[in-house]
């Protein structure tokens, strides 16, 4: 009887409440357990079935694949093909057509050359005043002007003649311009060939020419004048100027005035 009440008694306190947690835990640790060892094994099993060497008919299947690209030697095998014989004498006739091209640009050239020589041509202009020439082309240094009392820029030359002498055109032209200049005062413009332009200006008020008149070299297009209000001081005079594409050229190199 004294044994059985011990084990009574140890039994309930085994299940009291701290035994029951420790049954519990080592319950779990069991199931633990016995998972981990399952899944190792299962892991273990899939890696030997994916590394499975292939069987002796996968390899000759893998080997009749190979042998449609590569032949034995490792090298690419490419079937025969036939050239078309038409095409090969159209190409060959077109290699032979290349050399005549280069022929036909080289001949071209000259005729370039042709039209710089026909601008490059000696270009020669009458005095459009009868006088002795005063202030000199000056754009690349500097002058000395009266009326302006300063050193400055001259981008023509001026011909010293006396009020109402005519000026007339150096060269056969176009009339482009027939205005009053704040700088100049009153100036008329011709257009030539060759992108040249010839201006003269510090006329008088007396219009001869209009925009849009065609006139012959030496025809009497304005007279000698004094309206431009940066050479007043100076003696009356036609200030003539030259401009080729755009800009102011010397035109002392188209005309021959001494001093």
């Amino acid at each position: 009887m004294g044994l059985k009440k011990w084990l009574k008694n140890f039994l309930h306190q085994l299940l009291d409440k701290e035994g029951f947690y420790i049954i519990l835990f080592l319950c779990v640790c069991i199931v633990a357990t016995m998972a981990a060892w399952v899944t190792k094994k299962n892991i273990h099993q899939f890696i030997a079935d994916d590394i499975k060497t292939p069987s002796v008919e996968e390899n000759r299947t893998l080997d009749s694949m190979d042998g449609e690209l590569y032949n034995r030697d490792g090298t690419i095998v490419v079937e025969d093909m036939e050239v078309d014989e038409e095409l090969a004498t159209s190409i060959s006739a077109s290699s032979k057509d290349e050399p005549k091209k280069e022929e036909n640009i080289v001949e071209s050239k000259p005729k370039k050359k042709k039209k710089e020589a026909k601008k490059d041509k000696k270009i020669e202009m009458i005095k459009p005043v009868k006088g002795k020439k005063g202030m000199d082309y000056a754009a690349d240094q500097l002058i000395y002007s009266k009326t302006l009392d300063e050193y400055t820029t001259h981008y023509g030359i001026d011909i010293i003649a006396s009020e109402n002498t005519p000026v007339a055109a150096a060269l056969e032209g176009k009339v482009i311009e027939s205005a009053m200049d704040s700088k100049l005062g009153i100036t008329i413009t011709l257009s030539h060939e060759d992108e040249m332009i010839t201006r003269y200006a510090n006329l008088n008020g007396e219009r001869i020419v209009k925009v849009g008149d065609c006139v012959k070299k030496g025809q009497i297009i304005g007279h000698v004048g004094k309206t431009s209000l940066f050479e007043t001081l100076e003696e009356p005079h036609l200030h003539f100027e030259v401009l080729i594409d755009g800009k102011n050229v010397d035109p002392n190199q188209f005309l021959s005035i001494k001093n």
